[in-house]
């Protein structure tokens, strides 16, 4: 029977076997030394800021910083296309170093589509917001700006007509559109009129020709006419609202249009700060996936010398076989966790591959190339207090869903006032003028008393029982009633969004602060597991036991890092100041598109932003002891 003798006793023959193992290898299992794609790069869990360290508060600098993405993004597109890496290709992908406000500032100028990491432009391509939409609103022939205005433009009406044979029956000479005079004879006829914004019709035309029965040859004309509306359809007001050709519920006065257009600008807003939100999210995320492989090949690395050591001693019959397979069931378990924190899997997504791809989507970038996105941050770790009053004062006037409906009540007030205007009578006031010009050779009595002479009077008409107009200013005054009690519902819904991000932002950063301190311990007890199992103090289930906690801590730590930081991200959304917090705004207009940009440095990429006021917001300093600072 063989007997299993302390390692202590032969610390010195362990050391020389290790010696001849690095030289010459053993026997039997072979231990793998780490290949490129997992060499740790760095065992500790700081992050390295690779950021530069100054220009972010010079404006001119921040220009240079945002010209220089631009160009980093055409190098990017112009980079040699190439198939899906592998996990074994880690390594060989240069490390594109890239900041947050990079990222943002590069999904705002990647095209026109507004994208989202769900694939909604394959399936739903209907409901994809592209900064084209307010101008494509406002160019419509039926419900833009332009078309509401044109009903206030000027229209000429001219034509010419031959009769060939015979004289008509009707030689009574009737009036044509805007007071055009009409006779069917040979005659030449040009007319021009307009609908003024009060409402008043206004026209002035002109007939020349030929008529042997009536005129006895040649004959000419003028007039002008004049219907101004008394109380239904009278005034600038109300018809800017329903416009001059509006019915009964149809209401498309060019201060609808305007407020359609607000409405469509703001839903590119509001894919604006999704995909703001988005690609901040999925940035923190990618940071988290290469912490995660960090962390899982620091245990790769842990495993493999516990294993090379077990080895060791089972060939020196100091431990029993079993022990170096069970070192050796957690090294391979260690390259599992390695690859799927390269590649992903299909459960978690976490990989730094798949999480890489999700931005590059956001980024409008190529799905494949030569370089790897890689996060820079830093991510922010102070202490952060909002004031809940000023917050959820902000919120219930900054969120764009609070601005849309209320665009929507507007509107609804707009057509209560159009709808009630249609009670009332259509009382006209009307004027005509019409002479005949001078015809020595003309001296037809009746000829000339048909072409001249001017008329004055009202025109009255309305309904009897007036039942649809009356329904029109009930449906109107319900679809308010219906509008403000959403609106009031959206209210309460957003101070609970804000409250639970309240809470989420100060339980992210106490379990921050726990998981770093449980982080540090558990590297304590590894450290010593190690050294006493070197010493051959403790058995190998100790050690691996250790480093199954000290993976698990790290990567919670780093978890708990992100977390607080999307927390931070998540109480801007809800406070409706998310693209004031990034820096972004509308870029210059242009005639097609409603444009957005990076126009100043967000909180993320401040180089002293642990003690700066950043959109209202006080970040104190990190410190382990200090829990909280007084935030606006």
């Amino acid at each position: 029977m063989r007997t299993f003798r302390s390692g202590k006793s032969n610390h010195l023959a362990t050391t020389l076997t290790l010696v001849v193992m690095a030289i010459a290898g053993t026997p039997g299992c072979q231990i793998p030394r780490p290949s490129r794609l997992w060499q740790p790069k760095n065992q500790s869990s700081d992050w390295v800021d690779h950021s530069p360290a100054d220009g972010r508060d010079d404006p001119a600098q921040f220009a240079a910083d945002q010209a220089s993405s631009i160009a980093t993004v055409s190098h990017q597109e112009t980079s040699v296309q190439r198939s899906p890496p592998t996990a074994d290709e880690f390594d060989q992908l240069a490390a594109w170093h890239l900041s947050l406000d990079e990222a943002i500032q590069l999904a705002l100028s990647g095209s026109s589509v507004i994208r989202d990491h769900g694939g909604r432009v394959l399936a739903y391509p209907d409901m994809v917001r592209t900064t084209l939409d307010p101008a494509l609103l406002r160019s419509d022939p039926n419900l833009g700006i332009d078309a509401s205005l044109s009903a206030f433009d000027s229209q000429i009406q001219s034509g010419f007509v031959w009769n060939g044979d015979g004289n008509s029956v009707n030689s009574a000479f009737s009036t044509g559109q805007f007071g055009v005079f009409s006779q069917p004879e040979t005659l030449a006829n040009l007319g021009i009129g307009r609908i003024l914004h009060s409402g008043t019709e206004v026209s002035v035309g002109a007939i020349g020709g030929y008529d042997q029965t009536l005129a006895g040859g040649l004959y000419a004309a003028y007039g002008a006419e004049v219907r101004h509306p008394l109380m239904r359809g009278s005034g600038r007001e109300i018809n800017d609202i329903a416009g001059p050709m509006a019915k009964p519920g149809l209401y498309r006065g060019v201060r609808i249009a305007q407020i359609d257009h607000q409405q469509a600008r703001l839903e590119v807003e509001l894919a604006v700060s999704e995909l703001v939100r988005d690609v901040s999210v999925v940035y923190w995320e990618l940071f988290f996936a290469y912490q995660n492989l960090a962390a899982k090949k620091a245990a790769y690395e842990n495993a493999r010398q516990a294993w090379q050591l077990e080895k060791q001693r089972v060939d020196e019959m100091v431990s029993p076989p079993d022990a170096e397979a069970l070192a050796r069931q957690q090294f391979f378990s260690a390259e599992a966790a390695v690859r799927n924190a390269i590649c992903g899997t299909a459960a978690g997504q976490t990989g730094v591959y798949n999480v890489e791809l999700k931005l590059r989507t956001l980024m409008a970038l190529p799905a494949c190339d030569d370089r790897l996105i890689q996060p820079i941050g830093p991510p922010l770790r102070a202490p952060l207090r909002f004031n809940w009053q000023e917050s959820d004062s902000l919120a219930q006037g900054n969120r764009i869903e609070v601005r849309k409906q209320q665009a929507v009540i507007n509107k609804r007030i707009l057509e209560i006032k159009a709808a009630k205007n249609f009670q009332r009578p259509q009382l006209d006031f009307i004027g005509q003028y019409r002479r005949l010009a001078d015809d020595p050779t003309n001296d037809t009595e009746l000829f000339g008393s048909a072409l001249q002479g001017w008329q004055v009077g009202v025109d009255y008409s309305r309904p009897v029982m007036n039942r649809r107009e009356n329904a029109a200013v009930r449906h109107a005054q319900l679809q308010l009633q219906r509008e403000r009690a959403i609106a009031a519902e959206q209210r309460r819904q957003i101070s609970a969004q804000l409250r639970t991000t309240f809470i989420d932002l100060d339980r992210a950063y106490g379990t921050m602060h726990s998981m770093q301190q449980s982080r540090d311990a558990s590297l304590i007890r590894l450290t010593a597991q190690s050294q006493r199992h070197a010493e051959g103090e403790v058995p190998v289930e100790d050690v691996l036991e250790a480093q199954i906690r000290a993976t698990k801590a790290e990567t919670e730590s780093q978890r708990s890092l992100v977390d607080y930081n999307l927390a931070f991200i998540k109480v801007h959304h809800a406070r409706g100041t998310l693209l004031q917090a990034m820096g972004v705004g509308f870029s210059e207009p242009t005639i097609d598109e409603c444009r957005f940009s990076l126009n100043s440095a967000s909180v993320f990429s401040q180089r002293e932003n642990l003690d700066n006021n950043v959109t209202g917001t006080r970040i104190a300093s990190p410190s382990a002891t200090q829990k909280s600072s007084t935030l606006r």
